[in-house]
């Protein structure tokens, strides 16, 4: 099920365009190749690192940010700042569905820095780092680890 959260307001994210936040748990679990919800208890997961950002094809909307859970991705305002600023980072650096750019990535940690969510930005490398342990996933601790680097200096 699809559910509205919120639209951005446009000047303070400085986008010309109608950015709208969904819940979709179905579309994330797809898109990260989880089978049932069960994974992401089981492998300790944290939900608000499960974003996808979209054009939209719906006249109304630019942009989609797509999440697992609105409550659990508005628990820490910070994080869910910074993540916000790093998805809407991928409107001028994209990365295509199944492709990976760690310059894409740094780019997009860069404008959540540069309108004050450094330290959101730290937490989520930090746990999407955590994350990419618990999968056994090297490219995904690999590229998290030098984004940290980067974030560092």
């Amino acid at each position: 099920m699809i559910c509205f959260c919120e639209e951005l307001d446009e000047s303070k994210y400085g986008q010309s365009g109608k950015i709208a936040v969904l819940e979709n748990k179905t579309a994330v679990l797809k898109a990260f190749g989880l089978k049932s919800e069960r994974w992401i208890t089981l492998l300790e997961i944290d939900t608000r690192l499960l974003t996808l950002f979209y054009q939209s094809l719906d006249p109304a909307f630019d942009w989609f940010v797509v999440v697992y859970d609105y409550q659990a991705f508005c628990s820490d305002p910070e994080i869910k700042e910074a993540i916000l600023w790093h998805e809407l980072g991928h409107i001028q650096h994209p990365v295509h569905e199944h492709q990976h750019n760690l310059e894409s990535e740094i780019q997009c940690d860069h404008l959540a820095v540069v309108n004050g969510y450094k330290n959101g930005i730290g937490k989520v490398l930090e746990l999407t780092l955590k994350m990419a342990n618990r999968l056994n996933n090297d490219l995904l601790a690999k590229m998290t680890s030098e984004r940290q680097m980067k974030l560092l200096g």
